[in-house]
């Protein structure tokens, strides 16, 4: 397969070339097809842009119908889903970032006429426009249109993808500022005054620093008074209205080793559920939720990270549920603090010992 280049203005590295290289013929009119591009640079960096397009045009069906990126996406997204076991979660911020984002902009380009340049006029349009998005929300759209082209040169759709030479926006870290022992005492206090469900997730995020989705998932039948343990092998998530239970985000379960104000955390919920079982004339079970209301179907866990935050600015205390996580993690690594320490949660709570 032989291939051409023109230069059609410019000298030295501001060179503009015109590539040109055979791709078959089309199979409606038998009408020879060729597959064009421009490049920038040199006559040594156009030869080699040259040749990578002689390799793409023999290993990617140029001839056949054309496809949009929009179209592609609707086929991907389902299979990508199942293929790749995303989480509900996952696959509906996936649709909802197809939808919203990326098929109004980019739906109707041609699969094989998308390059790195138009997918950067999308990263800065959604960092300029009226509302713009955060630049991590910036990556997760850039994040979902490489999974997208990945699958395109595993299917010889392409023979590699632009978003691999496409520039989002770079994110910089802020530092982690875990809430103090003093932080999380006042926010589960301040809980307990009005809701002692939402105090016991609180201290049990800062005891076990499980994820919300686990801590929402859990069943009195995980809990183990005897050993002293809680076991983790479950997460709930729910998306469009309705509850889904799914594996632990690691799909490996865990148990965890309950230090006494953990173990007191869960013998007060324990019996507070006991007392709301007689009142509405129902049965404690192995299956019912430890966080629930109605012992039947377990707290949101969009309800406990806006409550988290609610009752943190309540509490005058900097920190969102996440913090609560990174909480934990400094109490077992650097052991500053026990986290038993975080005593005090109402008025009946027992020092720690």
């Amino acid at each position: 397969m032989k291939g051409s280049r023109r230069q059609v203005r410019g000298i030295g590295r501001s060179a503009v070339w015109e590539l040109r290289v055979h791709a078959g013929r089309s199979p409606v009119t038998g009408k020879p097809k060729y597959v064009s591009r421009t490049v920038y640079g040199t006559a040594a960096e156009a030869d080699e842009a040259l040749a990578k397009l002689v390799e793409e045009a023999g290993t990617v069906d140029h001839v056949g119908p054309a496809e949009t990126f929009g179209s592609f996406l609707d086929r991907w997204l389902p299979k990508a889903t199942i293929l790749k076991e995303l989480s509900p979660t996952t696959v509906r911020e996936h649709k909802r970032t197809v939808e919203k984002i990326i098929k109004p902009a980019l739906g109707s380009v041609d699969l094989r006429k998308l390059d790195a340049g138009m997918l950067n006029d999308l990263c800065v349009s959604l960092r300029t426009r009226e509302r713009p998005l955060s630049t991590s929300s910036v990556r997760r759209v850039h994040g979902v249109i490489s999974a997208a082209l990945a699958q395109t040169v595993k299917e010889d759709k392409l023979a590699n993808h632009p978003a691999d030479r496409a520039t989002p926006p770079s994110v910089r870290q802020a530092p982690k500022v875990a809430p103090s022992p003093e932080d999380v005492q006042a926010m589960i206090a301040s809980a307990d005054q009005n809701d002692p469900d939402m105090a016991a997730f609180i201290a049990l995020a800062a005891v076990t620093g499980a994820r919300r989705g686990e801590l929402c998932g859990l069943r009195w039948g995980d809990v183990d008074f005897d050993r002293a343990t809680l076991t983790i092998e479950r997460s709930v998530v729910v998306v469009s209205g309705r509850w889904v239970t799914k594996g632990t985000k690691t799909h490996a379960g865990r148990v965890l080793a309950l230090d006494p104000f953990g173990e007191e955390v869960l013998r007060r919920q324990r019996a507070r559920h006991e007392d709301r079982a007689v009142d509405l004339g129902v049965e404690l079970t192995d299956d019912t939720p430890v966080l629930s209301y109605n012992l039947e179907r377990p707290i949101s866990p969009d309800t406990v990270t806006h409550y988290v935050r609610r009752i943190a600015t309540k509490a005058g205390v900097d920190t969102h549920l996440h913090g609560l996580r990174y909480f934990a993690a400094t109490q077992m690594i650097g052991g500053v603090h026990d986290v038993r320490t975080v005593a005090g949660w109402g008025t009946g709570m027992p020092q720690p010992r």
